[in-house]
């Protein structure tokens, strides 16, 4: 009896020791996720500076911003990311197929809902008609394009309301729309005089008017037909659940805080 109790001093001793060992690798174990697994994202911008100078265009700022709100997530969930640029409708294809991983300004549809998981809103987009100043009491309302001598222009794939899906499908209306695939396309449309107008995002139409006051001079906001949240995706196809759920939880870390608002003040554009 005495032997037994002598060897518990012994084995305290030897508890004391082995203990702080598996306390420290049990933390090791539980470093967080956005630590443990480290990820590189391609993620898409619908310009590219190749194809921007070919159209004889500066690139937007706004590709700045998307691209700095997209290293705002990144970042946020502990990830390496590459920005590409490439045309909408492509990008749309890619993302389907897994082949890049993020895109910007995705309204949300139930079709796009079964390839793309919506991480968050970034931004609460208008879509508006925007004319030639002659053409503008000719058009009280979007069906009335077809009144017009000529045709606008609007991005291939591009979700602009319910009023406009029905529209495109209607073959009287589909000579008054010419599709670009990018939105620089689409602008050196209008400054070529190639269409009578276009349709495009409220804050989008406030930025070109700034850079380009010939195209002011012209052309004046017609109508709104659209509002909605927009947002940032993941691929289904290429980001793992797992990975999805931590870009998720990134976003809701950094929407509407410092850094976030921060860089909207910095490109001049509002969270509201």
């Amino acid at each position: 009896m005495m032997t037994k109790l002598r060897l518990y001093p012994k084995i305290f001793l030897l508890l004391l020791c082995v203990l702080p060992n598996q306390l420290l690798a049990a933390a090791q174990t539980a470093t967080p996720a956005s630590k443990a697994e480290p990820c590189f994202l391609v993620a898409h911008l619908n310009e590219s500076k190749a194809d921007t100078a070919a159209e004889g265009l500066s690139l937007p700022r706004w590709y700045d911003l998307h691209a700095r709100l997209l290293h705002l997530l990144t970042d946020a969930a502990g990830c390496q990311l590459k920005v590409v640029g490439s045309p909408w409708p492509r990008s749309l294809t890619l993302l389907q197929q897994g082949k890049i991983d993020l895109m910007l300004t995705m309204s949300y549809t139930a079709e796009r809902a079964q390839y793309a998981d919506f991480i968050g809103v970034h931004y609460m987009e208008e879509s508006v008609l925007v004319l030639h100043k002659n053409y503008l009491n000719q058009v009280h309302q979007l069906s009335d394009i077809n009144l017009l001598p000529g045709s606008i222009g609007v991005l291939r794939d591009a979700y602009y309301g319910e009023a406009f899906e029905q529209l495109r499908h209607e073959k009287n209306y589909q000579p008054f729309l010419l599709y670009a695939n990018s939105l620089t396309q689409k602008l050196n449309m209008l400054k070529k005089g190639r269409v009578l107008g276009m349709i495009e995002d409220k804050t989008q139409y406030m930025e070109w008017s700034q850079l380009y006051p010939e195209l002011k001079q012209q052309y004046r906001l017609s109508l709104s037909l659209h509002k909605a949240p927009v947002y940032i995706v993941a691929s289904k196809v290429g980001v793992s659940p797992r990975l999805r759920q931590r870009l998720h939880q990134a976003w809701q870390q950094v929407y509407g805080k410092e850094k976030h608002r921060a860089i909207l003040a910095e490109f001049g554009w509002a969270l509201e």
